[in-house]
Order: C-alpha cells, then sequence, then structure tokens
C-alpha cells in the first residue's frame, strides 16, 4: 500500500473507481446540470408569479395558489444551494475531484480553477461549512469531506490554487482564504490570486436573519401584485 501526491493510498484510489459505478470521469461533467439549474433558479420566481396568475384569470385554479409567491425566492436560494453539492467526493489522475449531487456526477478540474468561495449556514449544533468550486469548464461544487474517511478536500484544493501560474486571477473569498490559510498569498501581488467577496466571522450568525429581512418584502410585495393582477381583490 503506497501514498499518493493527493494524500490517499494507491489501494484506495482503485476503490474509488469501483465504488463510482465505472463511471468515466473527465473534466466538465456536471456544466450542462449547472446551466439548467441556474435556469431554474431563475425562472421560479417569475413562473410561480405568472401561471398562477394567469390560471386564476381563466377561473381554472383558486387564488390560494397565489400564496407560492411568499416562498417562490426561498426554493429558488435553496436549489443554488444544495443542487452543487456533492457527496462522496474522489480526486482522480489530471487534478480532477469528482463527486456525487443531486443532479448527478460532477468533476472540477482543480488545476483550472477560477473561483473558490465558502458557504457556511449556521445550526443548533455546528455549522455546516463546506468550499464552493468553479473551475472553467463552468462546473461548481459545494464540497467539505472527502470519500471514505474524515479528510476534507482543504488539502487538495489549496495545494491546487498554490500550483497556479502567475496571473492566473483564481478570486478565493476572505472567508475561504482563512479555511486555506492563503490570505497571504491573497494579498500577494503576483496575481496567481486575487480577493473576492469579504464576510466576517461574527457576522456570519446574522446572515439568516438579514437574508429574511431582505427576501420577506419583496416575496409579500410580489404576492401582493400577483392578488391584484388576477383580480382576485
Amino acid at each position: 500500500m503506497t501514498i499518493n501526491s493527493r494524500g490517499i493510498t494507491a489501494d484506495a484510489a482503485g476503490d474509488a473507481e469501483v465504488s463510482a459505478g465505472g463511471a468515466e470521469v473527465s473534466a466538465g461533467q456536471g456544466r450542462t446540470a449547472r446551466r439548467v439549474v441556474d435556469g431554474v433558479v431563475l425562472l421560479t420566481p417569475p413562473l410561480m408569479f405568472v401561471v398562477p396568475v394567469l390560471l386564476i384569470r381563466a377561473r381554472l385554479i383558486d387564488d390560494g395558489y397565489l400564496f407560492l409567491n411568499l416562498v417562490s425566492l426561498f426554493i429558488s436560494a435553496l436549489v443554488a444551494a444544495y443542487a452543487h453539492m456533492g457527496w462522496r467526493a474522489r480526486p482522480h489522475d489530471g487534478d480532477l475531484l469528482s463527486a456525487r449531487t443531486l443532479t448527478g456526477l460532477h468533476t472540477v478540474d482543480l488545476a483550472r480553477l477560477t473561483k473558490v468561495g465558502r458557504m457556511e449556514v449556521p445550526g443548533q449544533t455546528r455549522t455546516d461549512d463546506r468550499l464552493i468550486l468553479t473551475d472553467a469548464h463552468g462546473v461548481r461544487l459545494v464540497l467539505d469531506k472527502l470519500a471514505g474517511g474524515d479528510g476534507t478536500v482543504d488539502a487538495l484544493v489549496r495545494r491546487a490554487l498554490l500550483n497556479r501560474p502567475r496571473g492566473a486571477g483564481v478570486v478565493v473569498s476572505d472567508r475561504a482564504a482563512e479555511r486555506l490559510d492563503l490570505r497571504t498569498e491573497v494579498s500577494r501581488p503576483h496575481g496567481r490570486l486575487k480577493a473576492g467577496r469579504t464576510i466576517r466571522e461574527g457576522f456570519i450568525g446574522w446572515v439568516p436573519m438579514l437574508s429574511l429581512l431582505v427576501v420577506a418584502p419583496v416575496a409579500f410585495g410580489l404576492l401582493v401584485a400577483a392578488f391584484l393582477l388576477s383580480g382576485a381583490i
């Protein structure tokens, strides 16, 4: 049993290929699924607004369906957050990292990452903390742990970012840089990495409440507009 450069055993790597169901892994897997998900995210609120209004005006459904406008934005947010969430993440030759998602097998090319972010969802007992990886092929994966153990993807991602050439311009958020211990590297002038959005740790716990304060008035406005346009009031 030997250890390869990705920090897993060669035997384990062989098992990973078998357990993946024999599916061929290649760069760009998941690109089409991401486009579909992005379309669903963008179209859900307008469709849940327009379709019930038209059907109510045609007297085909009850006006109670208009209350879907209160949750349409939340549904879009959930789809955007969880459709790309991966599990059973496995490294492969060629700097590829694949994982299962709700929309199938996705593969990011670590050597061609364009953005690295971080998603932190506060919970009652712990915060769900994951990296958001986007590569030049347009594939996105939201990941934390590798398959078959407690090891995270952090070492793989950090090594890949440090191996990028000067001027690569990979956007790394402040929170992701903190998790990967890359804040010093991001601040250097060689252009390998550049700073993305900044959200301080003390602000994370307030994000759900602040999001609700922003989304709720918009959702209520959609509901009122739907009632007016449908003729229900």
